[in-house]
């Protein structure tokens, strides 16, 4: 589409979009939005068809070309023709890794523009071992993991039909449409349904904040407001610095839960890692009933929304009142009815939910009831021709939040890669190692003995689990970084059914 003012069409942003604008507003650091991400196939390629097929695939995917403007205090977007702020090219064979991945982190921590401008960019290049990949900075308005990962998948794809000659794959879903009925869902009837959902489960009573910390994080807020029976805490800091600590569930531990999972007929292992981080939660804050956290949803569920660009995740407060004499069955059977419930009204704006609850509770704006966020998303992905690739995600050097779990496929070899998103100075390590190492205990005992209850669970010690391991932040010029990996799948694993496995 032109992007001439007489003919281009502008759109208000879709929630989702609003929320990271406002992340990018409010943090000090404004590249807490960049998506920067490598993938690397174990083979040379041809890297001038690899460049050609870069810039076909971004000519495919129509939210390359989204356009960011602001008309007085109102952000709106239009489509252009897609573009790139840059597509260079870099040979790194003969040099180290580190040095590569070094240049990738450089890369990363850029502000990228966000007005009237492409807000992507690419590297084509070679790796130190002579294997072939894309490495790309990407701007979470224009695209999530999801979709990021479809377009690697289509470059590939793009790759292939030219080496080979074949018509190039099938075109990805424009995302204009979708953003359409994003934007007409918000004057339905469909959003008033999820509007009344909202306001009942997130006003029936007033939730209690829990912290990887334990009570220390509440305690010290109700000392400062001098209110003791406090059950809110400050959510909003300047200070946005952050990194991630990845630690590794092993391929057995991954096995002996998925035979689990069959044999008791529930759909996915994230139901495990929520029972889990809610039973840490509970322990550490005062062994409370009472507890929530923030769930993470990609919003993939059509076929129109899995093949299209755009950015699309929103989360929710997921809060669960157990009592400890509840069995680790009857918790999971628990948990997945209310996270089935909560699923089908996830098109409901995210910041719209937050409004609810504070305006609900009396609070003001940086106040929150979760104090972590976790999303579940794993999927080992091979290439045709016997070939594989690996994915990297390489830190923008911030976060908007203390502590954000991320749980992804790791390297298809059977386990799982645990990325710990967290604030240097709201989120030490020490308490992120421990709520992982007991979280695997939690796991371990719940499917060795279903009718352990959640305050046997409780009882565990915590200490370093056997399996598991930390990539710890390292000191530079620009002070305490995590250089850390990911593998952005091509498709987010979400909830269904337990009948629909």
């Amino acid at each position: 589409m032109s992007s001439n003012t007489s003919e281009r069409t502008l759109y208000a942003l879709t929630p989702s979009q609003g929320l990271t604008v406002m992340n990018r507003t409010w943090c000090i650091h404004r590249n807490v939005v960049n998506i920067p991400t490598s993938i690397v196939v174990n083979a040379a390629l041809d890297l001038d068809v690899l460049e050609k097929a870069v810039r076909l695939a971004v000519g495919r995917w129509d939210s390359f070309g989204i356009r960011i403007i602001k008309k007085g205090k109102q952000w709106q977007q239009y489509f252009a023709d897609p573009g790139l702020i840059s597509l260079k090219r870099f040979d790194f064979r003969g040099r180290s890794r580190a040095e590569m991945e070094e240049s990738f982190h450089r890369e990363a921590r850029k502000v990228l523009p966000l007005t009237e401008t492409p807000m992507a960019k690419m590297w084509v290049f070679a790796d130190p071992d002579g294997n072939s990949g894309v490495f790309s900075v990407i701007n979470h308005l224009i695209m999530d993991s999801w979709a990021i990962s479809n377009f690697y998948a289509d470059v590939l794809g793009v790759y292939g039909s030219l080496v080979d000659g074949h018509p190039l794959p099938k075109a990805p879903v424009p995302y204009e449409s979708v953003l359409v009925k994003e934007l007409a869902y918000l004057q339905s009837d469909r959003y008033k349904a999820d509007l009344a959902y909202w306001r009942h489960e997130l006003t029936v009573s007033e939730p209690l904040f829990t912290s990887l910390k334990g009570g220390e994080e509440l305690a010290d807020y109700r000392k400062k407001k001098k209110s003791p029976a406090a059950r809110e805490c400050k959510n909003f800091y300047l200070r946005s610095q952050g990194g991630h600590i990845v630690k590794v569930v092993s391929a057995e531990d991954v096995a002996r839960c998925k035979e689990f999972l069959v044999e008791q007929r529930f759909p996915s292992m994230q139901l495990l890692f929520s029972l889990a981080l809610r039973t840490y939660l509970a322990k550490v804050n005062n062994r409370t009933p009472d507890v929530t956290f923030g769930a993470t949803l990609a919003r993939r569920g059509t076929l129109e929304e899995k093949r299209t660009g755009g950015s699309r995740v929103h989360h929710f407060d997921y809060r669960t009142v157990l009592p400890e004499t509840a069995t680790f069955m009857e918790a999971l059977e628990t948990m997945l009815e209310k996270q089935n419930q909560h699923y089908r009204h996830m098109d409901f704006p995210s910041v719209e939910a937050m409004d609810m609850t504070l305006e609900a509770f009396d609070q003001k704006p940086g106040i929150t009831y979760s104090g972590v966020l976790m999303t579940f998303q794993t999927l080992a992905v091979t290439l045709d021709d016997g070939l594989t690739f690996k994915t990297m995600w390489y830190g923008n050097g911030a976060t908007a939040v203390a502590v954000y779990l991320t749980v992804m496929d790791d390297d298809g070899t059977g386990g799982l890669r645990c990325y710990w998103e967290h604030s240097f100075t709201r989120m030490p390590a020490k308490y992120i190692e421990e709520a992982h190492d007991f979280m695997v205990r939690v796991i371990r005992a719940g499917i060795e003995r279903p009718t352990i209850t959640l305050g046997e669970l409780m009882d565990l010690p915590c200490r370093p689990a056997m399996d598991g391991h930390v990539e710890r932040p390292r000191v530079t010029s620009r002070g305490s970084e995590t250089l850390h990996s990911r593998e952005p799948n091509l498709r987010e694993a979400g909830l269904g059914s337990r009948t629909t496995r």
